[in-house]
């Protein structure tokens, strides 16, 4: 492909506009209370060109990446802040938004919102045929437990207390949803702590946001535990799932995920306008995709527990202002 020169107008503007964003943070110094604005209109006006100078390919597309790359280093668009809990609740629900539509979330003072899942050993073997685990197949076992959990909570018009005394006949799990609607850009934050129940299962869990009233489409970061005992450290993927496509993957961590300790561990995900997105574990990134999939604002945030011991200790998410 042939690389088209850029119209000495646009190389102008666009340079200017990145001379100006590198100069903000020196100056949010002298100005703190207007160098966010600041920041925030200079990149929209830059961004706008840059969709133009796209769509009627008045940028070459090298020139028109790099552009793109340097301005998200300084876009921060996710100033309105729609949920934050630590979930010191006297309990032992949660409080509202927050809604468990299958199994058991309760609040424990020391770990924060808990969820023991502990399966036996032939439901084990069934969702993992015989210890091999697929993750495509765990996708779609995710797609039908929230569609499922979200329908029993509608039917019982509550969260589903399910006795531990009472016999499983199928794959065990619990779900819990906030419906609030955010923007399609956000930024979620979750600190977390996880310990796995059994050796080589399928334990882990599944959290993202999503559209529609039944969960049944949006993004899930979904976390498969390895088996600690045998050396073997979990892993990250990100899904995209819908009721009419099913369930793809989009990206996979690009190293092991150790969770399984016990302790405290942060996750931070955000998504700007563009559709990128960027995962990291601890402050460190172990993920950085783009997709434009879902375009649409999404209707509340979704957590399962597919098996073992998690504890929500904080979460927040923050969207762009309407």
């Amino acid at each position: 492909m042939q690389r088209r020169p850029v119209p000495a107008a646009v190389r102008s503007i666009a340079l200017a506009g990145l001379f100006s964003l590198a100069a903000i943070p020196a100056l949010a110094q002298s100005f703190p209370g207007n160098a966010e604005n600041g920041t925030n209109a200079l990149i929209e006006e830059l961004n706008t060109l840059l969709n133009r100078g796209e769509q009627e390919r008045l940028i070459d597309p090298w020139f028109l990446r790099d552009l793109r790359a340097a301005i998200s280093r300084y876009d921060r668009p996710w100033t309105e802040t729609l949920l934050s809990d630590d979930f010191s609740a006297r309990g032992p629900q949660p409080d509202p938004p927050w809604q468990v539509t299958a199994g058991e979330f309760l609040i424990d003072w020391r770990h924060g919102l808990r969820s023991v899942v502990e399966k036996s050993a032939a439901t084990s073997t069934q969702s993992t045929g015989g210890g091999k685990t697929d993750e495509k197949d765990l996708g779609k076992a995710l797609l039908g437990a929230l569609l499922q959990g979200a329908l029993q909570g509608q039917q019982q018009g509550g969260g589903s207390q399910q006795s531990r005394q009472e016999p499983q006949t199928g794959p065990s799990f619990s779900a819990l949803q906030a419906p609030i609607r955010f923007s399609n850009a956000f930024a979620i934050d979750v600190t977390l702590s996880l310990r796995t129940l059994q050796r080589g299962g399928d334990d882990g869990f599944e959290l993202g946001p999503y559209q529609g009233v039944n969960a049944g489409s949006g993004y899930r970061l979904s976390y498969i535990a390895g088996d600690s005992a045998a050396g073997s450290a979990g892993s990250l993927q990100l899904l995209k799932v819908s009721t009419r496509g099913g369930v793809a993957t989009i990206e996979y961590a690009d190293r092991p995920i150790q969770l399984l300790d016990g302790q405290p561990h942060s996750l931070s995900w955000t998504r700007d306008r563009d559709g990128a997105m960027t995962i990291s574990i601890d402050g460190i990134e172990v993920m950085r995709v783009t997709d434009r999939s879902f375009r649409d604002p999404f209707d509340g945030f979704a957590v399962v527990n597919r098996g073992g011991d998690i504890a929500l200790r904080q979460i927040s998410i923050a969207g762009v202002a309407r």
